[in-house]
């Protein structure tokens, strides 16, 4: 688009700005906006300044799962303040239940007593970056974002999601490698982080609406395969931790090895986005796709056994390839927004 030149004064020059872009960020008179110059032009940007949104719901006679998601809910959307209402005489199991079947949730799975509603609040509130409860009544909660985000905020959060799930990667190798299977035990722990880094980032995304509408999309969608890959991560820690414990782990070390070899290079190609890169991400994507049937081979009576649990495994890393060719797929996109 063009916009003309217009004088003011002796020294000043202006231009008007698109009144669809303006009314997007809600830009009124006396707003500021960042200016940023670039090769020969320009880049002019701002947050979105919008009135704080508030939402309220009660968790009364709602189970822990579901009183996750309204919470994710609220937050992801950019929610500055929520009232949580709820029965005082109500009784909840740990919010950490839910998460916490697995063998390697070492740290959850001591038996506990009911919890209050207060108490079930507070400590879903504490898996939120910002969120804190402000206000205590004796049937309702008020929690409010005490650090509102910003888009700055974002590129490093983002990288935060990467470098938890190559700390999960790379722990979940040397585990197999040495077969210490104590080594994962506080895995759920990372997943608990990764995932508040995932809400935070698209909370980030939702609340400033700074990126361009159709790479925010990208963006969404590659923050949701990177929490399912770490996801899988956290499964495998499962099966080794409960499964294949004081058991051999060799039959799964070399596919291992090729999935976290290719997440690394996901992540470098990401930030450095090279075709080379993609050919050779292609190639290790190619030598995966060859040697899972070598594995399945060895099912019962097709030769060298291999048990049903470690089946479950390599079914957990061969999601994660079809994870990563996703989250390739999307990083390409990006090259044409």
């Amino acid at each position: 688009m063009k916009r003309k030149v217009i004088k003011q004064g002796h020294n000043t020059l202006t231009i008007t700005l698109p009144s669809e872009w303006a009314n997007r960020f809600n830009i009124r008179a006396g707003d500021e906006i960042n200016l940023s110059e670039r090769d020969a032009g320009i880049f002019i940007s701002a947050e979105r300044h919008e009135d704080k949104k508030r939402a309220e719901f009660s968790i009364t006679d709602l189970d822990i799962p579901t009183i996750w998601k309204y919470f994710m809910a609220v937050y992801r959307e950019g929610y500055s303040e929520v009232k949580v209402q709820f029965d005082p005489n109500q009784r909840f199991d740990s919010p950490y239940k839910l998460f916490t079947t697995h063998k390697s949730d070492m740290n959850y799975g001591k038996k506990t007593r009911p919890h209050t509603p207060f108490e079930t609040i507070q400590e879903i509130t504490n898996r939120f970056i910002g969120f804190e409860i402000i206000e205590h009544h004796a049937d309702h909660c008020i929690i409010k974002d005490m650090a509102e985000p910003s888009a700055k905020e974002f590129d490093s959060s983002l990288r935060r999601v990467f470098l938890l799930i190559l700390q999960m990667a790379e722990e979940t190798l040397e585990a197999i490698r040495t077969e210490d299977t104590k080594m994962l035990e506080h895995m759920h722990d990372i997943d608990i982080n990764l995932d508040k880094f995932h809400d935070y980032c698209i909370r980030v995304l939702n609340k400033t609406k700074c990126r361009d509408e159709r790479k925010s999309h990208l963006l969404v969608t590659t923050l949701y395969l990177l929490e399912l890959l770490g996801d899988e991560f956290k499964n495998v820690a499962y099966h080794i931790v409960g499964d294949l414990r004081d058991k051999s782990l060799k039959n799964i070390l070399k596919l291992c090895e090729m999935n976290v070899n290719q997440f690394k290079h996901y992540y470098d190609l990401y930030y450095n986005f090279k075709k080379e890169k993609m050919r050779e991400f292609s190639k290790q994507d190619w030598e995966i796709h060859l040697y899972l049937p070598k594995l399945y081979l060895k099912r019962p009576g097709k030769g060298t056994s291999l048990s049903d649990d470690e089946l479950e495994v390599f079914h957990h890393f061969r999601m994660m390839s079809k994870y990563l060719n996703a989250l390739i797929e999307l990083r390409i996109q990006m090259e044409f927004n």
